[in-house]
C-alpha cells in the first residue's frame, strides 16, 4: 500500500506541475509581463516560464524535463560545435564522430548526447568506471570534449586531482565543459580540507561524517549537505567562480570561458550569473 500511495502523490505533483505551466503559455500570443515562452532545445517541446522565479533545477520543460542548467549546457556545446551558433540539439549535423564523454551524466542528457555524437556516459561506482582523480591509462586524450556537469562538488579532495584528471582525458583542441554550483566569491570553501579515512554515519535521522586525518586525529561533522541523495552525493565544497576559474589554469587549461549569456529562445536565463556553463580548453 505505501509504494501505490507513494506513486499516486508522484503523479499528483507531476499533474499539478504541468498544470502550472500549461497556465503560464501565451495565448493569443499575448506574452504575460515577466513570462518567457521558448522552445526546448533537448526535446522542440513548446514551454513558458517566470524569469524572475526560473530556478536552476527546476524541471520546467513539459516534454522532456529539462532543466535551465541542461539546457544551457548544451547552448554552451552547440556555440562550442557550432561556431557560436545555439541551435536545437535536433538540428545538429555533421558531428557524429566528435567523441564525447559524459562524467555521471542523467539519463536524459545521456539519451540526447549519445543520439547525435559518439558518446559514452561513464561513472565512479560501476561499469564503464571513470574515476576523475585517478583516470585509467585508457583514458587518456580519450576525447573530444568530457562533460563534467555537477561532479566537481562531489569529489574527494584535493580537488585539484580531479581537476588534472579532466584536463588528461581531454585531446587538444578539445574541451572540457563544466558546470559546478557557484558562489560570487573569489575563494571557495572546502568542508573537509583533512579528508582521508571516513565514513558517514546515521543515528536518529541524523547523518554525521566522521573522519580520521592523516595524522590520526578525529573529526566529526555534522549539518551535512546532500545534492539528491546520500552517499556519493554529499557536498565537499562550494566554488567561488574566480577560484574555479584560477585552479582550471593551474590544471593545464589555456583557456576558460564563462557561459552566462541567455539564449532566450531555447528557455536559457540566468538571474545571477554565477552557476553556469565553463567552457575550459
Amino acid at each position: 500500500m505505501p509504494s501505490r500511495l507513494s506513486a499516486f502523490f508522484l503523479l499528483l505533483g507531476r499533474a499539478a506541475n504541468e498544470l502550472r505551466h500549461f497556465a503560464r503559455l501565451p495565448r493569443a500570443r499575448q506574452v504575460p509581463a515577466g513570462v518567457l515562452a521558448f522552445t526546448c532545445n533537448l526535446c522542440g517541446r513548446a514551454g513558458a516560464l517566470d524569469l524572475g522565479r526560473l530556478q536552476r533545477e527546476e524541471r520546467t520543460c513539459l516534454g522532456c524535463g529539462s532543466t535551465l542548467r541542461q539546457r544551457a549546457l548544451l547552448a554552451a556545446l552547440s556555440r562550442k560545435l557550432f561556431h557560436g551558433r545555439v541551435l536545437p540539439v535536433a538540428e545538429w549535423r555533421g558531428v557524429e564522430h566528435t567523441n564525447v564523454i559524459g562524467i555521471s551524466d542523467g539519463e536524459l542528457m545521456a539519451e540526447v548526447l549519445a543520439g547525435k555524437l559518439s558518446y559514452r556516459n561513464t561513472f565512479l561506482h560501476r561499469p564503464p568506471v571513470l574515476d576523475l582523480c585517478a583516470p585509467a591509462e585508457c583514458y587518456n586524450e580519450a576525447c573530444d570534449v568530457a562533460i563534467c556537469s555537477d561532479v566537481l562538488e562531489h569529489v574527494r579532495p584535493p580537488v585539484e586531482d580531479a581537476l588534472a584528471g579532466l584536463r588528461r582525458i581531454v585531446r587538444p583542441g578539445g574541451f572540457a565543459l563544466i558546470t559546478v554550483p557557484c558562489l560570487a566569491a573569489r575563494s571557495s570553501v572546502e568542508h573537509f580540507p583533512d579528508l582521508h579515512d571516513y565514513r558517514i554515519v546515521e543515528h536518529d535521522g541524523v547523518r554525521t561524517l566522521v573522519n580520521r586525518t592523516p595524522d590520526g586525529r578525529v573529526q566529526e561533522f555534522r549539518d551535512l549537505v546532500f545534492h539528491g541523495g546520500p552517499g556519493e552525493t554529499l557536498e565537499m565544497r562550494q566554488f567561488g567562480l574566480a577560484d574555479l576559474e584560477r585552479r582550471l589554469r593551474n590544471a593545464g587549461f589555456d583557456r576558460v570561458e564563462i557561459h552566462a549569456q541567455p539564449a532566450f529562445n531555447h528557455g536559457v536565463y540566468w538571474c545571477a550569473p554565477y552557476a553556469v556553463p565553463i567552457v575550459a580548453s
